[in-house]
């Protein structure tokens, strides 16, 4: 299917869309110039159980301190409809987008249901490659007709860096929590989160989180247990799982795969050529 369009959107997707569009149509007429998606949805449309919906507003202005109020009354609103699933982005003018996404000024946002002004956590490359490459245009101009500015060696410094920085104390958190990194919810996040980086930084395109874990089932394979295992956790989490008896092994061999990846992110300084 490829990017699918707003109508092959799910269609809690769409209802949750909807629901934002009308709130701040009603509260705050004339502030919204078009609603685009980003993330694992621009990926054959891929939405799972658990999955979230990251926006991206833009806006035809910056808006003011009364606007701001508003966005925080229309977020607290669409919370209280809708508590699941989350529903993560931010707001910005389209002459952003036309430029690096750390020049963006601080601005209004929301993340796992909390409203904030500041810099919003995806501003960065490779939230402008997905808009620019697998956006999902719900209102106003088309993605693909907004200027997206595109730096692969931006792109995959940051990569890099998140790798080694977020990604890294992660796993050493994992040492101090054994029973949080023994849950399902943890190999989902890890064995396919951390390899999603590394597909980024081996053939220089994005993926979804399931498109990752297939990818690191050919590219580790002496790990594809536990990355069967997140895969199982979200896409089938009905599925028996190898590791019900054994959690401890499960956070072991999540452990060990992680490990192994961010050093390959890491170690990789140079995007690879195109």
């Amino acid at each position: 299917m490829g990017v699918p369009t707003r109508d092959e959107l799910p269609d809690v997707v769409r209802d949750v869309c909807g629901s934002h569009l009308a709130l701040l149509d009603e509260r705050v007429p004339g502030l919204l110039d078009g609603l685009h998606l980003h993330g694992s949805l621009g990926f054959d449309g891929e939405f799972h159980g658990g999955s979230d919906i990251d926006f991206v507003a833009v806006v035809s202005r910056r808006p003011t301190e009364a606007d701001v109020e508003v966005l925080r009354e229309v977020h607290a609103e669409l919370a209280r409809l809708w508590p699941e699933p989350d529903y993560d982005g931010f707001y910005v003018v389209e002459s952003d987008l036309a430029g690096a996404p750390g020049d963006v000024p601080e601005g209004p946002g929301v993340l796992h249901q909390w409203f904030d002004v500041g810099t919003h956590c995806d501003l960065k490359e490779i939230t402008w490659r997905e808009l620019r490459d697998h956006g999902i245009t719900v209102r106003g101009k088309d993605i693909r007709d907004i200027a997206i500015a595109s730096d692969d060696t931006a792109l995959h410094d940051s990569t890099r860096e998140n790798l080694d920085t977020f990604w890294r104390s992660q796993l050493e958190a994992m040492e101090h929590h054994p029973r949080e990194a023994s849950l399902p919810q943890a190999a989902e996040w890890g064995a396919l989160g951390a390899p999603r980086l590394v597909h980024l930084l081996v053939t220089g395109q994005p993926t979804s989180k399931s498109g990752a874990g297939r990818w690191a089932r050919e590219a580790y394979p002496q790990h594809r247990e536990i990355v069967e295992e997140g895969l199982r956790v979200r896409e089938r989490p009905d599925d028996p799982s190898t590791y019900a008896t054994d959690p401890g092994r499960r956070r072991r061999d999540l452990v060990a795969l992680m490990t192994e990846v961010i050093a390959d992110g890491v170690a990789m300084t140079a995007p690879p050529r195109q």
